[in-house]
């Protein structure tokens, strides 16, 4: 039964020999549904967690094996930022599972679940919005470190090198930014949606009954 047709038929009068549904009752129902979209949204958590795990075992043998010294440096800031990932999809997956073993109001308890993946979604947004800057400038700093311990001074050749870099550099941050939101609203964001619009259908007043 789809929580549209559930909430009509709630809504309206019901016959004499059938007993309305009363607000626990309603609860289990809404919970029932909203449990297949909670399931799809652990799944991605998980699958997003293991690849992170994958990639956050090859880090360390880059930074034991890097000889360069910037690749050293992007081994540690890579390793952080893994770190910084495993523990946000460990607080995801915390919550989403929280909610599947909710108690209490099941309403409310979808509403603080909703708030909450909604913030930890602009938490990710804004993480990968500054990752790729923090980058470049680690980059282009160690190349201009380098440049000056040889003696040499600001050049025609070192402002091309971090204009073509940052040129460059900015038009993939601009790809990855529209290319992480997608992805984000594919995995997460749609679910939070039908969540959303069941919540608002359940609120919206029913049809008066005529008298």
């Amino acid at each position: 039964m789809e929580l549209d047709d559930l909430r009509r038929q709630w809504q309206q009068p019901a016959p004499a020999d059938l007993p309305a549904l009363n607000p626990r009752e309603l609860d289990g129902l809404l919970a029932q549904r909203s449990g297949s979209l909670i399931e799809k949204m652990q799944r991605n958590a998980r699958l997003e967690m293991a690849y992170t795990t994958l990639f956050g075992l090859a880090t360390p043998l880059i930074l034991l094996q890097a000889q360069n010294p910037l690749l050293k440096a992007e081994a540690v800031l890579l390793l952080v930022l893994v770190l910084v990932m495993l523990r946000y999809y460990y607080r995801k997956l915390k919550m989403l599972g929280q909610m599947t073993r909710a108690d209490t109001n099941v309403r409310e308890s979808l509403v603080r679940l909703c708030s909450g993946i909604r913030e930890m979604l602009r938490f990710y947004y804004r993480l990968s919005l500054w990752a790729g800057p923090w980058t470049l400038v680690l980059m282009y700093g160690y190349y201009v470190s380098r440049a000056l311990a040889r003696g040499e001074v600001f050049s025609t050749k070192m402002l091309s090198f971090g204009a073509g870099m940052f040129i460059g550099g900015g038009l993939m941050q601009i790809v990855i930014v529209y290319a992480t939101r997608w992805f984000q609203q594919r995995l997460y964001g749609r679910h939070l949606d039908r969540l959303e619009a069941n919540l608002r259908e359940l609120d919206e007043p029913g049809p008066v009954p005529p008298h």
